[in-house]
């Protein structure tokens, strides 16, 4: 053997060699690299995707913290209110408190009738508070001027009892009084 022949051998070794080891380089890049890629891709992506729920998550609880304290809120409110209001036993007071207003401004209550708890029922009223009956009642008064019947109204703003004044009719005496229907609402606990 010549020279120039092992050295053609050694060529061919050396390629036989390099393209041996391209072609496992290939295969570990085709069989453990891409897979291990492809498994860290996916891995990123479900972990993305982990990460909005979770904000998503985070910020319906930051909502719901919210709510939670806001309901603390209504039952804290719920409960001066339901405080406020006076006991079934003291709806009678009304007749007292409207007599008195209409008599500060120069009125005079004819009579009272109306819903008293025997005819009410008892009802879930707007603010959802249980266990609050509704009365209503119908009161002529007689006011000897306008001005009265306004100052009355005024008046009525702040009275001491939560009444409400559903409806008025007015009429005029020969005298120049006015007779006054008040249709008036009050609410009273059980």
């Amino acid at each position: 053997m010549d020279y120039a022949e092992l050295i053609k051998k050694k060529n061919n070794y050396s390629i036989l060699l390099i393209a041996g080891t391209i072609v496992i380089g290939l295969l570990i890049i085709g069989l453990v690299v891409y897979p291990l890629y492809n498994s860290a891709a996916s891995a990123t992506k479900e972990a993305n995707q982990k990460s909005t729920e979770l904000t998503d998550l985070k910020n319906k609880k930051n909502v719901l913290d919210g709510l939670k304290d806001k309901e603390t809120e209504l039952q804290k409110s719920a409960a001066l209110v339901s405080s406020a209001l006076p006991e079934g036993k003291d709806v009678g007071s009304l007749f007292i408190q409207v007599n008195a207003l209409a008599t500060q401004n120069n009125g005079e209550v004819h009579s009272i009738m109306g819903s008293g708890p025997a005819n009410a029922s008892t009802q879930t009223v707007a603010t959802g508070f249980n266990g609050i009956q509704k009365y209503t009642y119908s009161v002529p008064v007689a006011f000897n001027n306008y001005i009265s019947l306004k100052s009355f109204i005024q008046n009525s703003k702040s009275a001491l009892r939560l009444l409400n004044i559903d409806d008025i009719s007015i009429s005029a005496t020969d005298t120049g009084s006015l007779d006054v229907n008040l249709d008036i609402t009050t609410y009273a606990r059980n």
